[in-house]
C-alpha cells in the first residue's frame, strides 16, 4: 500500500507542476498579447477639431517652437519627429511620427493642440506647462516637420 501512495504522490506532484507551468504560459501569453495590442483610438471632441491655429508659422514662431520641441518633445518624438527618441524605447505606446503624411493629414491643427494640451497615457498634458501660444507654435512646427519630410 505504501508503494501505491508513493507513486500517487509522484504523479500528483508532476500533474501539479505541469498545471502550474501551463498556467504560467497562458498568463505570459496573455500579457504579451495585451502589450502588443494597438491602443484605442485617441478621440478628439468635434469642437476641438474645428479650432484653427491663431499663430501663423513665421521664421520667429518656428524658431521658438523648435527650441520648445527640443526641450520638451525630442525625448520621445525624436529630433526629426519620427517617434524614435531615446525615451520611445521605454514606453509601450509608440510616440506619433510627425513625418507620416497620411497620419498627419487626418489631424487638424485643433486636434493636435487638444492632444498636446490634454495628453493621454505616456503623453503628458502640456496645458499647465506650456502657454497656449507655445502650444500653437508647436502645432506649426509639427506641420513643418511633416512638410520637410515630404520634400525628401
Amino acid at each position: 500500500m505504501s508503494g501505491f501512495n508513493k507513486g500517487a504522490s509522484v504523479w500528483l506532484a508532476r500533474a501539479a507542476g505541469a498545471s502550474l507551468m501551463l498556467g504560467l504560459c497562458i498568463f505570459t501569453a496573455g500579457r504579451v498579447t495585451a502589450q502588443q495590442a494597438e491602443p484605442a483610438p485617441w478621440v478628439v471632441p468635434d469642437d476641438a477639431k474645428k479650432v484653427k491655429n491663431p499663430i501663423p508659422p513665421t521664421q520667429e514662431t518656428l524658431a521658438d517652437a523648435e527650441m520648445l520641441f527640443t526641450d520638451n518633445c525630442v525625448l520621445c518624438h525624436g529630433e526629426k519627429g519620427l517617434g524614435d527618441g531615446p525615451g520611445a524605447k521605454t514606453i509601450k505606446v509608440k510616440p506619433a511620427n510627425f513625418t507620416d503624411a497620411k497620419m498627419m493629414g487626418m489631424e487638424t491643427d485643433g486636434s493636435l493642440f487638444w492632444k498636446m494640451s490634454n495628453g493621454r497615457g505616456p503623453m503628458p498634458s502640456w496645458k499647465d506647462t506650456l502657454t497656449d501660444k507655445e502650444r500653437w507654435e508647436l502645432v506649426g512646427y509639427i506641420r513643418k516637420l511633416t512638410k520637410d519630410a515630404a520634400k525628401k
